[in-house]
């Protein structure tokens, strides 16, 4: 007898344009979603409502990704990156009406507006973002807010990429493309420190389908932009896709890469990089690449244990791949039109505490003594349930949003 196939848990509505952003955060009490029309909604996990409603761009939001607990980076089809404040306490002045109740934008009070860059935004490369080191550490361990690296396509070398840090809003380097190689435009970035090298790395997936990594040498100063006393060297070029690149990400552990296209291939890379004579090199080819005979997929994640990944395709499927063996897992059928964004809830973050989020139950050292209501302790165990399930988010041109529990 064939088992049924599996069907979301809940699904979350409230956006009336396509889905172009999700990400979990705050412990996964919290899910931010970006729509095409450059709204954005913060809901809570637990009660699957929104918790904040507003207005961040003119244009559609490209990407969504928090900066801690309480601030978010939002990028968007205006040419702007911004940077909002969202501490517990922000959200009671902020609105919980939908777009899809028709709300008007003017009414919709924003959070408390951090930076705003000027970014490039016509290739519809989202930015990516990392924390920026220090003396060879994490800044996490100095301070709440550690300063971060965002990357984005350059706006007049097409295959150039920014490199600006946050708080000074500083361009503080540029790759620039190679005029001997016609990648065409840039289309995916990713940006992480490189143990192995004590470096920072950029991976960039381009126009004609190439992959590339570089890796920086020397220092980068946040407070004299544009003088860079270091330089781009580069440690990988491969061709795995014949169409564009939709997407790359990353795996926890830093040693593998895994790209996604228009076409129907998915990619996998051994990052083994070794210094040697004075020069980087790296593993040319591909360590892996699958036909998955599905052409456009995109808005690929890899859950925070590396086990898995996810993307989001043309034909409104969300499929579910090993990330050991690039076999499918799982096919999620639910979305009626193509998804363009996933999003997996962070298995570690289950074990943090955090503050009390809006809709959350709040202990207080008063009533801590007391014995909590039957009301309470239900409340409380839904809440602990959802912040421990390993949720796997997805949105397209639908504007719904579907939580899947399948893993």
């Amino acid at each position: 007898m064939e088992s049924k196939p599996p069907l979301p848990k809940y699904i979350l509505r409230g956006h009336t344009s396509t889905i172009h952003a999700l990400e979990f955060f705050a412990s996964n009490e919290l899910l931010v979603s970006g729509d095409g029309d450059g709204w954005v909604i913060v809901w809570n996990v637990s009660s699957k409502r929104p918790v904040a409603v507003w207005h961040a761009h003119k244009g559609g939001v490209m990407q969504i990704k928090p900066w801690a607990d309480d601030r978010l980076v939002t990028h968007g089809r205006d040419h702007a990156l911004r940077v909002w404040q969202v501490r517990p306490d922000d959200y009671a002045r902020l609105s919980t009406k939908l777009p899809s109740e028709g709300t008007d934008q003017d009414k919709h009070l924003q959070p408390w507006l951090l930076h705003s860059l000027a970014v490039n935004a016509l290739n519809f490369c989202p930015f990516a973002i990392c924390e920026q080191r220090q003396d060879g550490l994490d800044s996490t361990a100095l301070e709440a807010h550690a300063p971060q690296l965002i990357a984005s396509p350059n706006g007049l070398d097409q295959g150039g990429v920014d490199l600006f840090q946050l708080p000074s809003e500083h361009r503080i380097s540029q790759l620039k493309s190679d005029p001997k190689v016609n990648t065409g435009m840039v289309m995916a970035v990713q940006i992480f420190y490189d143990d192995a090298l004590s470096g920072l790395m950029l991976i960039s997936g381009y126009e004609d389908g190439q992959v590339m990594a570089h890796v920086y040498q020397g220092e980068m100063d946040s407070q004299t932009p544009r003088q860079e006393t270091g330089k781009w060297v580069r440690v990988m070029q491969h061709k795995p896709h014949s169409q564009p690149v939709l997407s790359l990400s990353v795996m926890p552990s830093k040693n593998y890469l895994i790209t996604s296209s228009a076409d129907a291939t998915i990619a996998r890379f051994a990052l083994e990089i070794l210094q040697g004579h004075g020069n980087l090199v790296s593993r040319q080819n591909a360590d892996k690449v699958i036909n998955t005979k599905h052409a456009g997929q995109q808005g690929l994640s890899v859950r925070s244990d590396g086990k898995i990944f996810a993307t989001a395709g043309w034909d409104s499927r969300v499929r579910v791949y090993s990330s050991k063996t690039m076999q499918e897992l799982a096919v999620l059928k639910w979305h009626k039109d193509g998804c363009y964004a996933t999003a997996f809830a962070d298995v570690g973050e289950s074990e943090r505490t955090s503050p009390s989020w809006p809709g959350m139950t709040e202990s207080t050292s008063r009533d801590a003594a007391r014995i909590p209501s039957a009301l309470e302790t239900i409340k409380h165990d839904r809440e602990e349930k959802a912040r421990r399930t390993h949720w796997l988010a997805a949105g397209g041109k639908d504007g719904k949003i579907s939580l899947w529990d399948v893993f």
